[in-house]
């Protein structure tokens, strides 16, 4: 007999905090005289909220507050009730997880996500749950190949390859589209420690807040991070770039035969179909989605079937059989 439970997914990232609600079928497939063997037989996403950008209360500090008011407004947007959940994740990825509150934020929200919740932040997991929120694994399974999924976010990117349907492994680098952040005007108002790194290594020259910024004043940057993922395709020459952006506490090794690459998150969601602006959201992410799209130009490539909302869907998705 099949049960059906209903799942969270609260994702707040470095540039987005967003929020799906989902059924999860369960069904015992083993036979009636065998030890129980549940799976999840069916996924389907029954809300998915707006995308709002997360609040800040400095540079280092998350607004707990304003993030438990998005989620809570969301629930009630969603006509369900915090008590109907019985399962999911919250989790804060990218930059936002070493934000000096991040676990005061995630006390905020346990009471919004049921009893059998995975409150984590971790780039080998957020990677999974891209990937698979991406469609990254089915896609391997079901063509019989390689695909490298690429989850580029407001801070890092998050990669998992998988090889006909099995993960191989999960990497991370500080590639991201708000590394850099601009006012209304186009002036330089934020520059993350890692490209000011860059700068101080000789590979960039120096950004800083205050400086006036057209498309051309990022192509030095840009280079550089389109660089880091090309070579962990195994496409670009060398791996300099690639250790470079590596985040810390993290390793990749470079698939010996180039993929089919995968692409989610939000600067996904810009490769394609930009918006009118370059500076439409007060970062770099429009111009990095337009780089990244003419560097992997001619290689079997991807785009997930969820981009900005990939990690929010595995979130609400896939956590509890992960």
């Amino acid at each position: 007999m099949a049960e059906q439970l209903l799942s969270v997914g609260i994702d707040i990232g470095t540039s987005t905090t967003q929020f799906v609600l989902s059924r999860l079928t369960l069904e015992n497939r083993a036979n009636p005289f065998s030890v129980p063997r549940v799976a999840i037989a069916q996924r389907e996403v029954l809300y998915r909220s707006g995308i709002h950008f997360t609040p800040l209360l400095s540079e280092t500090v998350i607004d707990a507050a304003g993030v438990r008011a998005i989620v809570a407004e969301e629930y009630r947007a969603s006509g369900f009730d915090k008590g109907d959940i019985a399962t999911g994740a919250v989790i804060i990825t990218g930059e936002t997880a070493r934000k000096e509150n991040a676990q005061e934020v995630l006390r905020a929200l346990s009471e919004f996500a049921g009893d059998f919740v995975v409150a984590t932040a971790g780039p080998d997991l957020e990677s999974v749950l891209a990937a698979r929120g991406a469609g990254a694994d089915v896609y391997a399974k079901e063509h019989h190949t390689d695909v490298l999924n690429f989850d580029i976010g407001g801070g890092t990117s998050n990669l998992a390859l998988y090889s006909h349907g099995e993960l191989l492994r999960t990497g991370c680098l500080d590639v991201g589209g708000r590394l850099v952040k601009l006012d209304e005007a186009g002036t330089v108002a934020y520059v993350s420690p890692v490209v000011r790194k860059l700068a101080e290594q000789g590979r960039i020259p120096a950004l800083r807040p205050g400086e006036r910024a057209s498309p051309e004043t990022f192509t030095p940057l840009l280079s550089v991070l389109t660089g880091a993922l090309e070579q962990a395709a195994g496409l670009g020459p060398g791996r300099e770039l690639l250790e470079a952006l590596l985040t810390q506490g993290t390793r990749w090794e470079p698939p010996r035969k180039p993929p089919v690459c995968s692409f989610s998150g939000g600067v996904a969601a810009c490769m394609d179909q930009p918006p009118a602006s370059w500076r439409a959201f007060g970062d770099i992410g429009p111009l990095l989605g337009q780089a990244v799209a003419g560097a992997f130009q001619g290689v079997p490539r991807r785009q997930g079937t969820e981009t900005i909302r990939a990690t929010v869907v595995g979130a609400g998705s896939h956590a509890t059989e992960l």
